[in-house]
């Protein structure tokens, strides 16, 4: 094996190393990226079931009626029965704010999986990308490499095989002392390749 070819067995192989390193990177983005909608798909399943059961204004609203109830009951004078019951009022809506905010929270989260979904498919894309042009290059050194052996292969055959013409023809061949080979000798040597 020749300089030449070391060095392009050396890229080949380096691009090969290139090609699995990206294949274990795909891998890994394809399982987070199935992972992210698995957990988006339970997730929805779980808001739509807790909006089917309840529906509830928007957390700060229900904020804001707590906050107007309090004052209500700190500064209005009522009986005893009536701040009870405003007192079982802000109790009641302090329970529908804690859903709400869970309900906010998993729609937030929810968001934030769709957006980790997004760029989970865009890093699949560009690493298919990238694997597609690493293939060719791939295939583009192998190809070149393989014609170049078959073109090498061919020489060597070819010198060989001048190389028997010329060990059979020496024995016709006689040289003038100027080097040159008469004609007669070239006449023997058609006849004999007949």
């Amino acid at each position: 094996m020749d300089v030449e070819e070391e060095r392009k067995s050396g890229e080949t192989g380096t691009l090969e190393k290139e090609k699995a390193e990206l294949l274990e990177r795909l891998k890994e983005a394809d399982r987070r990226h199935r992972y992210k909608m698995y957990e988006a798909k339970a997730l929805e399943e779980m808001l739509e079931k807790k909006r089917k059961e309840i529906t509830l204004p928007p957390a700060g609203e229900i904020r804001k009626k707590i906050r107007r109830l309090e004052f209500i009951i700190s500064t209005e004078a009522r009986t005893l029965k009536q701040e009870r019951e405003l007192v079982k009022e802000v109790r009641e809506w302090e329970r529908k704010l804690k859903d709400a905010v869970n309900t906010e929270r998993m729609e937030r989260r929810l968001r934030l999986i769709t957006d980790d979904i997004k760029k989970a498919e865009e890093q699949i894309l560009e690493l298919e990308r990238r694997l597609d042009e690493m293939r060719k290059a791939i295939h583009e050194k192998r190809s070149t490499s393989s014609k170049l052996e078959r073109e090498k292969k061919l020489l060597e055959l070819k010198k060989k095989v001048d190389e028997e013409k010329s060990k059979e023809m020496e024995p016709f061949m006689q040289k003038n002392a100027d080097g040159r080979v008469g004609l007669g000798e070239i006449c023997i040597i058609k006849k004999k390749e007949k």
